[in-house]
């Protein structure tokens, strides 16, 4: 997307801050769209997906408190900027995304917590059978 750098004059920091933060928000898309993925297939990586989107989010964390005091300091209405209204509708897909698989996680964790309560009173049933015979071993010796 070209910048009409004459009505929009920002800062290069403040520019390479929003581009750089832009860049996050489009790995975390990504990184939900592959969990979202992979949750249809029940995919083995999953956990390996959530620890990359996580450390993606908390990237994108780090960065953004950064930004925000760019913004502050600016003597320049960002919010028209081009970079910025990317950067928001990133923000909104992303957001748009995590409704979405929410209700298929809490209903993946739901399945799995019911088997694990069956799992559960299975092995307590089975604890307490106990064995009826005395157990009253002899000792067998062999002559040779």
């Amino acid at each position: 997307m070209p910048i009409n750098s004459t009505s929009y004059q920002i800062s290069p920091q403040l520019e390479n801050s929003l581009l750089c933060s832009i860049e996050h928000y489009q790995a975390i898309l990504l990184q939900l769209q592959m969990i979202s993925n992979s949750l249809t297939v029940s995919d083995a990586n999953l956990e390996e997906l959530i620890h990359d989107f996580n450390a993606q989010q908390a990237a994108a964390q780090q960065h953004d408190a950064n930004l925000l005091e760019l913004l502050r300091c600016s003597d320049v209405v960002v919010a028209k900027h081009p970079l910025y209204v990317q950067r928001s509708e990133l923000i909104a897909q992303v957001l748009d995304l995590n409704h979405l698989l929410l209700p298929k996680i809490d209903g993946i964790m739901a399945l799995i917590s019911s088997e694990l309560a069956g799992l559960k009173s299975g092995r307590a049933l089975l604890g307490r059978y106990k064995q009826s015979t005395h157990n009253q071993g002899r000792i067998v010796k062999s002559r040779v």
